[in-house]
């Protein structure tokens, strides 16, 4: 695939589905945000992949529908598949549950804790063994394919199948794949392949052409370099399986067990964990207990596309109260009046040029994962009317779940009108996100 596909944003594939935005590609795939109707009936967002129609293009639908009848809480869903075609390219598609982070987009960053790897192999390892357990291959466990949605980690299931292999072997394949062979046994290299990568940012070093095994390095805590040491056989017999992996764990049940569910995904709920308060990447990872139940940064796009608008607020709300509701009185001295334009718990006059402040919508779990101060700055373009006509994350936007907020909460901020005045306005708005509070300022940009 190349940069070309992305102009093909506002398309629409097979007349349902469109591609509403680029999100990104593989060496063999384009993905786009679209939407699907739910069962109810209503729209809901989706991710849609888009594949060469290749010879074998029937086989890999037939594929599809088979994994379409997996329903495990730790794989991704697949919706729909079928041909299109756009441009005069042939094309094949999947559409399934949509996830914006992946561990891959973690790593370049930083390598997991041995914490976090701890909270992400258990649901991995449920999916794996539900996957093997109907004779099917998995096929692709790397990075990339460990998702986080809502507040769970899961694998992609697109990749799934009987275990033929049809491409050339991968940084993540086993021995036998040279061969055209794939089991599940091939799955648990790639597992031990995916759990080096995540703890030391690199793919093991290994000789496909010789019989020896990729050397562990030692500096992987126990119990994971065991674990690694024990998938990464190139005698296929002497893998590991699953539940052993997850008794090696200590989860206190096999993997395919029913038991509570994983919380929520390994780096991915870590985000702002481990980003300095001005936005940089901090150069000692965190430690903390709790992460696994702080993931809110999946699916963000769609829940800021979905969420419901909050009613109009009856005016006068106290200032002690703005940052629990998400909005701050412009000025608290002077008596809050609706706005002009009809702007939440907004004030008439405001002699600083502010009449409403709206602040980001922070959940307490979200707000836990914070270390120190994070800034965020947000330039906005003001109409004579005082609405908010653009707004532009500035700096500050290394975590994409708060930018987003901040960014969401600067579009409904409202300025005092200006009659006559040309070409609009600028404010610049910095937010400041700490566990306790959340603050906000606003300067007007000179032109």
């Amino acid at each position: 695939m190349n940069e070309g596909w992305k102009r093909w944003e506002g398309r629409t594939v097979d007349g349902v589905f469109p591609l509403q935005r680029f999100l990104g590609e593989t060496d063999h795939s384009v993905v786009f945000l679209t939407e699907r109707q739910n069962l109810a009936g209503e729209a809901e967002g989706a991710a849609i992949k888009l594949f060469a129609a290749e010879a074998d293009a029937d086989k890999q639908l037939a594929r599809w529908g088979a994994a379409r009848e997996l329903d495990h809480p730790n794989l991704i869903r697949i919706f729909a598949a079928g041909r299109a075609e756009l441009d005069g390219v042939g094309l094949l598609y999947v559409v399934e549950e949509f996830a914006e982070e992946n561990l891959a987009q973690i790593l370049p960053e930083r390598a997991l804790t041995a914490e976090e790897a701890g909270m992400m192999l258990p649901p991995v390892l449920k999916a794996l063994q539900y996957v093997h357990g109907r004779g099917l291959v998995h096929g692709r466990i790397q990075p990339s394919n460990v998702l986080a949605i809502g507040d769970q980690v899961k694998l992609s299931s697109d990749s799934v199948g009987a275990g033929e292999l049809k491409r050339a072997p991968g940084a993540y394949d086993p021995p036998e794949a040279a061969a055209g062979m794939d089991s599940a046994a091939g799955d648990i290299w790639r597992l031990g392949m995916t759990l080096v990568e995540v703890l030391t940012q690199r793919v093991p070093d290994w000789d496909r052409s010789g019989a020896r095994a990729p050397e562990i390095p030692r500096d992987i805590p126990e119990p994971f370099r065991e674990i690694a040491g024990r998938c990464l056989q190139v005698d296929v017999g002497k893998r590991w399986t699953t539940a052993q992996i997850a008794a090696r764990l200590g989860t206190g049940q096999a993997a395919g067990e029913t038991g509570d569910r994983m919380p929520a995904a390994a780096a991915v709920a870590a985000v702002s964990e481990w980003r300095r308060a001005d936005g940089e990447v901090s150069d000692q990872p965190r430690h903390f207990a709790k992460w696994p139940y702080f993931l809110l940064v999946a699916v963000v796009v769609m829940y800021l596309m979905t969420r419901e608008k909050l009613p109009s607020a009856s005016t006068g709300v106290p200032a002690e109260s703005a940052q629990s509701s998400g909005i701050q009185p412009a000025a608290p001295s002077t008596p809050p009046e609706s706005a002009a334009g009809g702007g939440r718990n907004a004030a008439a006059k405001s002699d600083d040029g502010i009449v409403q402040r709206v602040m980001p919508e922070i959940s307490p779990s979200a707000r836990r994962t914070i270390r120190g101060t994070i800034k965020i700055r947000v330039r906005v373009d003001v109409d004579a009317a005082g609405n908010v006509t653009a707004a532009k994350i500035e700096s500050g936007g290394a975590s994409r779940y708060f930018s987003s907020l901040a960014l969401e909460a600067a579009r409904e901020w409202k300025f005092s009108p200006v009659e006559g005045e040309a070409g609009g306005r600028e404010w610049k708005l910095q937010f400041a996100l700490s566990r306790t509070r959340t603050d906000a300022s606003a300067t007007r940009a000179k032109r």
